[in-house]
């Protein structure tokens, strides 16, 4: 086979190829796609008690679930392991109980270090893990937080278990 043939061929599968694309671009132009009213499928939120303080959500959290939750939002700027590396957020291994922004080996934020007479409770680290942007403003960390009171106890709870074992 000559290469005026070749030429011709390719020539052919790229003219039928640019007619593929046009023409799937002028359908979906002409008739858009529409979307549902309302999703085909319901996702359940978890719905705190009415009433529940962060506390006694705390307490009957799960703390799988909230490995989970800081396995897919937390783990990929904050190490979890015993003495784990600042990522690009400081180790919160022990966190619980600590000062706000007092980790040693880390640079707070001056929005962190206003609040470094509180201590990481469960309160705190609720209003934190809610919305960091409104707990401190001008906080360098860009997280948009967790709305739902069950998740935030969740990975509070969590969060709970990561301490030393004691002798």
């Amino acid at each position: 086979m000559d290469s005026v043939r070749l030429n011709q061929i390719g020539a052919a599968c790229l003219c039928a190829a640019l007619a593929v694309g046009a023409s799937w671009g002028i359908a979906h132009t002409a008739v858009p796609e529409q979307i549902p009213a309302k999703p085909g499928v319901a996702i359940p939120h978890p719905v705190a008690p009415a009433g529940a303080s962060i506390d006694d959500l705390v307490a009957r959290a799960s703390v799988e679930k909230g490995h989970a939750i800081a396995d897919r939002q937390c783990a990929m700027c904050h190490s979890m392991a015993p003495q784990g590396p600042a990522i690009i957020g400081p180790g919160l291994f022990g966190v619980v109980g600590t000062h706000v922004g007092d980790i040693p080996g880390y640079e707070f934020s001056d929005a962190l270090k206003a609040h470094k007479d509180e201590t990481w409770i469960n309160t705190t680290l609720s209003a934190w893990l809610k919305s960091p942007a409104e707990y401190a403003s001008g906080t360098k960390m860009s997280f948009p937080g967790i709305a739902s009171e069950t998740e935030r106890a969740d990975v509070i709870a969590y969060l709970n278990s990561l301490k030393p074992e004691a002798h």
